[in-house]
């Protein structure tokens, strides 16, 4: 979960300067650029994004996400979050989102072994290596990853479990069978954990759910929904998709753009 990111950014500050190379050079990160570089590492040293790599089912399509947080006073905090998905037939994606305010395109490579997060106002980014480079697969290849299937609720409710950590939490999970959503045949799980009233100073037991409705013919999560007494609600949808292959330019670096090689240790 990326409730975990920020007291990971503040670690790595800590132990800054860490060391990454610029195409021979080793210089410093820079205090500024520490959090850029943790970003990086926790999506480089996980093999999965989106899922594990998928060969042979190609996409594009739009993913929104909206928020709502209710504060103590009544007043509501509505937040939405659009971005731009793209996989071709060789398992590499791309994420066109923002970042502090600033467009930011992150590259997965699964065949030339990369990771990537780029600027383009900036025409910046940093490149991390995730594996040894894999074959190329052709389109008809079948889907391969670790996790191909649809995500198991009972391994859901686990992970959520330490979002609430208290004594005497519990944790539930069920199938919600399957249905349609922008005509495709999605599956549903849904995971619950309940900590029990007082085991964290709470008056009331407190209940969050994760839901989530998995395509697997498109091997992709198409819609999510959180409740979470502390963070709110949340809904994630992927919409307008298209089975068409990407064009190949968008999972390379434009040959203008400066970036730094993080060296991993």
């Amino acid at each position: 979960m990326k409730r975990t990111l920020m007291s990971a950014g503040l670690a790595l500050l800590a132990l800054a300067p860490a060391a990454y190379a610029q195409h021979g050079g080793a210089p410093a990160v820079p205090a500024n650029e520490a959090m850029e570089v943790m970003l990086l590492r926790i999506s480089a040293s996980s093999r999965c994004t989106d899922g594990c790599v998928v060969r042979g089912l190609p996409y594009s399509a739009e993913r929104v996400t909206e928020s709502v947080r209710v504060l103590a006073d009544g007043n509501r905090i509505v937040q939405r979050q659009a971005e731009k998905l793209y996989r071709d037939s060789d398992g590499r994606t791309r994420v066109e989102s923002e970042w502090q305010g600033k467009p930011l395109v992150q590259i997965q490579d699964p065949v030339a072994g990369m990771s990537y997060r780029l600027y383009p106002e900036s025409k910046t980014g940093y490149r991390m290596t995730i594996a040894a480079p894999a074959p190329a697969a052709k389109t008809s290849d079948a889907v391969t990853g670790a996790v191909a299937a649809a995500p198991d609720a009972a391994r859901v409710a686990e992970q959520l479990a330490p979002a609430l950590p208290a004594a005497g939490a519990t944790t539930q999970s069920r199938s919600l069978g399957t249905k349609q959503i922008d005509g495709m045949t999605a599956e549903g799980s849904q995971a619950t954990v309940t900590v029990p009233a007082g085991a964290a100073g709470n008056v009331r037991p407190m209940i969050t759910t994760h839901e989530t409705w998995y395509a697997r013919d498109l091997r992709l999560p198409v819609l999510t929904k959180m409740n979470n007494p502390v963070t709110g609600e949340s809904v994630t949808r992927v919409q307008n998709v298209s089975r068409l292959e990407p064009p190949t330019a968008l999972f390379a670096v434009p040959a203008d753009y400066t970036v730094r090689e993080i060296v991993r240790r």
